[in-house]
């Protein structure tokens, strides 16, 4: 739990700071998780770190003001989709 713990740790910043130049952390920090996650974990261990990114899109999406942390969130969710599918 914590690789899921710093994954989450980072994607939360990122998704605060909402730049688009923090997709390539987001994905690194995803694929670190990955790489050190066991296989029979990983799905898990996706679904776990989606719950954090989505939590926080949600909590965003009721702000006044969401733009770009809005957009990366959903980013971050496209690519963790993109792993779970391939995982599946």
């Amino acid at each position: 739990m914590e690789h899921v713990d710093k994954c989450a740790s980072v994607l939360r910043h990122l998704i605060a700071d909402g730049q688009t130049d923090g997709i390539p952390l987001a994905e690194k920090a995803i694929d670190e998780l990955m790489a050190a996650t066991p296989a029979s974990r990983q799905k898990e261990s996706l679904s776990n770190v989606r719950s954090v990114v989505q939590a926080d899109r949600d909590a965003v999406a009721r702000e006044a003001d969401f733009g770009s942390q809005l957009g990366f969130a959903d980013t971050v969710n496209n690519y963790i989709e993109k792993l779970m599918r391939n995982l599946a």
